[in-house]
């Protein structure tokens, strides 16, 4: 943060947090909801859209992904919360 924005920002904080997610039935509903709604990986799918089986890869990928993550049908998602103010 304070590489990307310099002098500019004061008391910069970095705060991991967690977010129990319990959207998904199963892997199966996991992976669908990526293919359709992150945007990121729905990039990946048009970028693959034309070698099936670098598509069915992922596929796999995604499931195996959700099978080690899913536990009782939810997953514990981690992220980062930056927070800064701006300098006066």
């Amino acid at each position: 943060m304070r590489t990307l924005l310099g002098d500019r920002v004061t008391d910069v904080e970095a705060h991991r947090r967690s977010l129990r997610v319990d959207a998904f039935g199963g892997p199966e509903e996991f992976r669908a909801f990526f293919k359709s709604a992150y945007g990121p990986t729905i990039s990946v799918y048009r970028n693959l859209a034309d070698d099936p089986e670098r598509t069915a890869a992922l596929d796999a990928a995604l499931l195996d992904l959700a099978r080690g993550a899913l536990q009782d049908g939810a997953l514990d998602w981690e992220y980062l919360l930056l927070t800064a103010r701006r300098a006066t």
